[in-house]
């Protein structure tokens, strides 16, 4: 499989069978059914094996001896994770990431350090400081818009 049909089947993926695809990445080892059902809240361990074998047809898991699910080995190493087009998530040593829960946390660090600046210091540095976050969110909200923008016309086409 190409790397762009990777990405269009984990950004297709939605409801239960997204959480199983999140369950098994945040596991990061392999995972059974009855666990899955029990962890998920699940009413039957046929409901989480259904979506187990959803995701195993789809190329994102696999069966092991033990008749439990791996991660493919090529989304061990997962470091993002596109969910439809304003969701982003990073993937951190087992934590989840949403990429606009990173934006919104600079934006309020750095409107913290603003004030700091102006009762602490002076006026003139919280300016200075106050522009160069609003450059570099200005810099983010333009690349996040423009790879937003790609996502559509590829969809198009």
């Amino acid at each position: 499989m190409t790397e762009k049909n990777d990405e269009d089947i984990i950004s297709s993926l939605t409801g239960k069978a997204l959480r199983v695809f999140v369950y098994a990445l945040k596991k990061a080892k392999d995972v059974g059914v009855r666990e899955t059902q029990r962890d998920l809240g699940f009413k039957s361990a046929s409901h989480s094996q259904y979506h187990l074998q959803r995701l195993e047809q789809l190329g994102l898991l696999e069966k092991n001896t033990n008749n439990r699910y791996n991660l493919k080995e090529e989304y061990e190493n997962l470091r993002s994770l596109k969910i439809g087009i304003l969701t982003e998530i990073y993937v951190f040593k087992g934590w989840m990431i949403p990429s606009l829960g990173l934006f919104s946390g600079f934006l309020v660090s750095s409107l913290i350090i603003i004030i700091l600046f102006y009762f602490l210091l002076t006026p003139l540095a919280a300016v200075i400081f106050g522009s160069v976050a609003l450059f570099l969110s200005s810099i983010y909200s333009g690349y996040r818009a423009i790879t937003i923008i790609k996502s559509f016309k590829h969809s198009e086409e």
